[in-house]
């Protein structure tokens, strides 16, 4: 019933407007591939444009040498909405369905006021600015199929959350670009120790947007530079009460805190591209649990690609082929030895315009369990990714 309603709801708003395109910014994206970086809002017109994109692809899974499963997947069909209230108030969503429509959900849902460049209003429910993956993650712009372990597994990507705040652009001299985002928001929740056997943050994930679990909020941020010649460094923040020890004005339990520290970093020089992300996770759990649960993770990933040819097919003449490869590792739990993933991938695509790709790539993986034991699993995927 209640995925049925958003979909009725969401019908009528598509219905009731002229779906016409453009956006009514003049500003640089203060994101390269975030929300208003995408190929529907350079269209041209006035007020409102109407987007998203679709993510297909055929997986196949071999474990310890054994061939375990194979089968496709419509993993995500994604929709965009956004409008140009005034010329300087924005809005803009994004609907979300996963896996067909075994999930649905807005990914986000928020009013932009500009007052300056250097100073915007953001409220609703907004990306988190926690690494540069999580805000800019759209699976076309993505080279491989899976996103990185470390943005799944530790950084909860996608993470949107309910809240507030600015966030604006600084040219403090020429040819540098420092860029701001600084939120109040709910926060976690309790899932992060209650939802498994162990300690999972994604479980924690605020997920339908409610009031906050324990009344006290919590602070995400990100700063980034940005010069001219094709290099982004960023540092990000999440910090906050994730348990409910607040109940009805009485404490029930201690304050327990989750702060996430995050490094990012790109860059693009001719037809070579370099990527990576490292996140520190430490987590406050109860003393029962202590040694049992993770107080502290922490992963990364670093990639490269290499635009090989372009212009490969007469008919796209924008057409070009990536190779590439990516190396993810995260550790669970950095007390022990053991409960961590190693993964490297290897691919190629076809990309037949900016805006449509399609992707082949090879990741094994070592998977070790809390006392050491290792798993190697394998897996091949061939995926179709696109705006429209």
């Amino acid at each position: 019933m209640k995925k049925t309603t958003i979909l009725i709801a969401f019908a009528l708003v598509i219905g009731s407007v002229s779906i016409t395109f453009g956006q009514d910014s003049t500003h640089a994206p203060a994101v390269k591939g975030g929300i208003y970086d995408r190929p529907y809002l350079l269209r041209p017109s006035s007020r409102i444009a109407i987007g998203g994109y679709a993510e297909v692809m055929l997986r196949s899974e071999y474990k310890e040498g054994v061939h375990e499963n194979i089968s496709f997947e419509a993993r995500r069909f994604n929709i965009f909405f956004f409008s140009s209230i005034a010329s300087s108030i924005k809005l803009t969503a994004e609907l979300e369905f996963e896996h067909g429509t075994e999930e649905i959900k807005f990914e986000t849902a928020l009013v932009d006021v500009d007052v300056l460049e250097q100073l915007t209003l953001r409220a609703g429910i907004l990306l988190s600015p926690v690494g540069k993956f999580n805000i800019s993650h759209d699976s076309p712009r993505n080279e491989f199929n899976d996103r990185p372990l470390v943005s799944t597994r530790i950084i909860p990507s996608t993470l949107s959350e309910a809240g507030f705040g600015p966030l604006g652009s600084f040219y403090p001299f020429d040819g540098h670009r420092f860029t701001y985002e600084l939120y109040l928001v709910n926060g976690f929740t309790d899932g992060v120790i209650l939802a498994g056997d162990g300690t999972s943050i994604p479980e924690g994930r605020p997920e339908f947007f409610e009031e906050d679990n324990n009344g006290n909020l919590a602070a995400t941020g990100r700063v980034a530079w940005i010069p001219d010649f094709g290099l982004e460094l960023g540092a990000s923040f999440h910090n906050g009460a994730y348990n409910t020890f607040v109940v009805d004005g009485l404490t029930v339990d201690e304050r327990r805190t989750l702060t996430l520290l995050v490094l990012d970093g790109e860059y693009h020089i001719g037809d070579f591209s370099f990527q990576g992300e490292y996140a520190h996770a430490s987590i406050g759990v109860p003393p029962s649990l202590v040694g049992l649960y993770a107080q502290r993770q922490q992963g990364y990933y670093a990639q490269a690609t290499f635009d090989l040819f372009h212009n490969v097919l007469p008919r796209f003449p924008q057409s070009t082929v990536m190779i590439g490869m990516r190396y993810d590792m995260i550790d669970l739990d950095a007390e022990v030895h053991g409960d961590d993933t190693k993964r490297i991938t290897i691919g190629t695509n076809l990309r037949l315009v900016p805006e449509t790709v399609i992707k082949l790539d090879y990741q094994h993986n070592w998977i070790k369990d809390r006392i050491g034991n290792e798993t190697r699993a394998a897996v091949i995927q061939c995926g179709l990714a696109t705006y429209f």
